[in-house]
């Protein structure tokens, strides 16, 4: 309990000082504390679940890698890279839901339904203003991103587990913070973007993260 409470805690503090960070245009604090989030919430994973999954470390493993790559601004390479690097950790989200092997089950047409609008929504809105290079590797991705919190409505649908709602929302947060990474890169139409980028990120994270710690590897 004792190590949970002490990462929990810098994780919380880190949290703040990156969002002030962001509001206030700090790089140097913003890419120094950009890069202490993931192993901080991967510590309060470990010593906060009943059942460690290697395939939420995984997520979160990779998660710090897109962090990082988002960091250069300069090239598409980067964006490329970490966009592989999210699309990878939300694989191994997804894996960490289906680990509790769901019976197929006439509720599953729930989230096939809001995912072929999700694609819908990013096709019309937010691919058209990406580099064409990036546009193929997005649309993929933004197809992995909705399946991250749609398995977890599907499991949550069958089963009724509140660690499922929880796992739910972090998806649809996750969602929420890549529609405005695109527009803070693309459209520059936020005036303080990535403070809203990471804030809505930083619960994403937080939530699937809880949420698959509460299921007990169940």
């Amino acid at each position: 309990m004792f190590w949970f409470i002490l990462f929990g805690s810098l994780f919380l503090c880190v949290s703040v000082l990156h969002l002030v960070a962001c509001y206030r245009r700090m790089p140097r604090i913003r890419g120094v504390t950009k890069v202490l989030l993931m192993p901080l919430l991967c510590a309060v994973y470990l010593f906060g679940t009943p059942e460690i999954r290697l395939l939420v470390v995984c997520a979160l493993a990779f998660g710090w890698l897109g962090d990082i790559f988002l960091l250069f601004k300069s090239g598409k390479i980067f964006m490329l890279l970490g966009i592989c690097s999210f699309a990878i950790g939300h694989i191994f989200y997804i894996g960490a839901m289906l680990s509790a092997r769901p019976s197929p089950h006439i509720l599953m047409l729930v989230p096939l339904a809001l995912c072929a609008a999700w694609l819908l929504f990013v096709y019309k809105k937010l691919i058209p203003y990406a580099p064409k290079s990036l546009r193929k590797p997005g649309f993929l991705y933004a197809l992995l991103l909705s399946w991250t919190g749609l398995s977890a409505l599907y499991l949550l649908l069958v089963t009724q587990r509140i660690p499922y709602l929880i796992a739910f929302v972090g998806g649809l947060f996750f969602m929420l913070s890549d529609t405005l990474l695109t527009g803070q890169q693309y459209r520059k139409e936020l005036k303080h973007g990535n403070f809203y980028v990471m804030t809505t990120y930083i619960i994403a994270q937080s939530l699937l993260v809880l949420g698959l710690a509460l299921t007990g590897g169940n």
